[in-house]
């Protein structure tokens, strides 16, 4: 078992110590770090955590094995430094840093034998690992082209004010929050990106947020892809690649269907997973060495250099190489 101090106690930290409080043999929440201990204070009663005002002084404690960050977006690289520099394990919720310049600084300030774990959830869910087998296992023959959708609507639920719907912390809409899920499965499942062209407006948040962001793909290997991101439509999770031989449709976080030449699709359907304990369970397996955390460090920088590419492709209206 694993003693982590969190830093970031919003509703997304929240979740993620709920996820596995209780519940996890492998991993759990001794401190949460706020700047307001009274507003935390009753969450880390129930759960027996201390609670410290900064991550500087969670770093210095023996009984804290390693660090979960949970912060603005803006704040991850800078923390990721402060960690190496302790020498704990750290992981980072998504997106990893919002630059390319700021993640490779935060990677380089690491030693290569450091866990450093992004927060990819998605990658966790059976179908995708499904999805993964069949495309390592050439069922889909070459893949050609994927059509990435995720959206959502949050309109009413962020509010001026809040990080979260700055432009700054959250460039390029609902890429972020929902989008970068997607380039980091395009990256996992098919090949890096290596150029991008997009475009991203706000047509009816009043929020800072754009709400409509579409972008096109290349990918190294010769494949392309596109990714939509919308912010005030229905909830929308939807991955289908195109190969040679067959197509495979992520409909839902649960549902896959693969389609081949002169046959019944076939529909497989799975129950949900808690994917945020399992991420963070994996982390933990990390940390004590049992395996390695599956989302590489070449796989983050990518991820984040197509993230950047995207925001400054709709800025300037042209192709930008990564």
């Amino acid at each position: 078992m694993k003693t982590a101090a969190i830093a970031g106690f919003g509703n997304w930290g929240r979740k993620l110590v709920k996820s596995i409080e209780g519940t996890s043999d492998r991993l759990r929440f001794g401190v949460i770090i706020s700047r307001d201990p009274e507003r935390v204070a009753e969450d880390a009663n129930q759960i027996g955590a201390d609670v410290v005002t900064t991550l500087e002084e969670a770093l210095v404690r023996t009984d804290v094995d390693c660090i979960v960050l949970a912060t603005p977006h803006s704040m991850h690289a800078e923390q990721v430094k402060l960690c190496a520099q302790a020498g704990k394990p750290v992981f980072v919720e998504k997106p990893f840093a919002l630059t390319l310049a700021s993640a490779e600084s935060a990677l380089k300030a690491c030693p290569p034998d450091m866990v450093v774990a992004a927060g990819h959830n998605r990658r966790f869910l059976p179908s995708v690992q499904r999805l993964s087998q069949e495309i390592a296992a050439g069922t889909l023959g070459r893949v050609l082209f994927a059509e990435a959708n995720f959206s959502g609507n949050v309109a009413g639920k962020y509010h001026r004010g809040q990080w979260r719907a700055s432009g700054t912390e959250s460039p390029a809409g609902g890429l972020a929050g929902a989008g970068i899920h997607m380039i980091d499965l395009i990256v996992h499942l098919i090949a890096p990106v290596s150029r991008v062209t997009a475009l991203s407006r706000r047509q009816v948040l009043e929020i800072e947020m754009d709400d409509t962001t579409a972008a096109l793909l290349e990918l190294e290997n010769g494949a392309s892809a596109t990714l939509v991101s919308l912010m005030a439509t229905v909830p929308t999770f939807r991955l289908k690649i195109f190969g040679t031989e067959a197509s495979a449709e992520l409909d839902g976080e649960h549902k896959l269907t693969i389609s081949r030449q002169d046959a019944a699709p076939e529909v497989m359907t799975y129950d949900p997973a808690e994917t945020e304990r399992m991420e963070l369970e994996a982390f933990a397996d990390a940390v004590s060495g049992r395996q390695e955390y599956p989302v590489g460090r070449a796989e983050i920088l990518n991820g984040i250099a197509a993230f950047e590419a995207i925001g400054t492709s709709a800025a300037t209206s042209r192709w930008v190489d990564l």
